[in-house]
């Protein structure tokens, strides 16, 4: 295994994607307030957050495997940039996300063949 700048960004990344969807499923009503309510008025608020989150928790340990990084890095991407902008109303909690996403940009970068 090397120890290189991608090694963490993707355990930096994989972290921040496994632990929200784990505290998701442990503590749904923390979470579900983060669900814009556009997509509410679609589905059931509860769907979506189980939907999310289990696609979180699989890109979370997708991106710990270092299987196709480069396409774990552009999704985890593009996840984050819907995040942030989905919760621009809410940016003083989201703001993070920002800085993930550029990780998530910086690794599909230095991964790319």
């Amino acid at each position: 295994m090397r120890f290189d700048a991608s090694l963490f960004l993707r355990l930096g990344l994989a972290f921040a994607f496994i632990y929200v969807a784990v505290s998701a499923f442990l503590n749904p009503d923390a979470w579900i307030g983060f669900i814009p309510g556009f997509l509410g008025s679609i589905l059931s608020r509860d769907y979506i957050l189980y939907a999310h989150e289990t696609v979180n928790l699989i890109l979370g340990i997708w991106l710990l495997s270092g299987w196709k990084t480069f396409w774990a890095a552009v999704i985890a991407a593009l996840s984050l940039a819907a995040i942030v902008l989905g919760n621009l109303g809410a940016f003083i909690i989201v703001f993070r996300d920002v800085g993930l996403f550029f990780a998530a940009v910086a690794l599909a970068v230095l991964t790319k063949k």
